[in-house]
């Protein structure tokens, strides 16, 4: 075996290496469960604490724990992002779970949460 051939063959060797490894990694993206994105559709919190249309990742947000134990509602309120049209036509529908939930968290806005 010559030189040349010999560098082939390592370079040969390299690029599957990091064909193998690239696929390594797009398989695990495959299989990863994707973070799931909440949007907020209720009222605007006084004092800048949370502004309609905040999107969160993984779930309600722990820093609105002390909202959440005066007004549970305003966990009903953090949607799907899929969901987002379906969820704003609720809000509109008198009795739905949704426009209670929203009427909830303003009366609680308005007793100085």
């Amino acid at each position: 075996m010559d030189k040349e051939q010999e560098q082939q063959e390592a370079v040969d060797l390299k690029t599957r290496r990091a064909t193998a490894a690239t696929e390594k990694v797009a398989q695990a993206a495959k299989t990863a469960p994707e973070p799931k994105q909440l949007i907020y559709i209720g009222p605007n919190l006084p004092g800048g604490r949370l502004a309609k249309s905040l999107i969160v990742r993984d779930g309600f947000p722990t820093y609105l724990d002390d909202v959440a134990e005066k007004a549970p509602e305003i966990r009903q309120l953090f949607v799907p992002v899929a969901e987002l049209a379906t969820s704003k036509a609720a809000l509109s529908v008198p009795g739905s779970a949704l426009q209670i939930a929203y009427a909830a968290v303003i009366a609680a806005v308005k007793g100085g949460i």
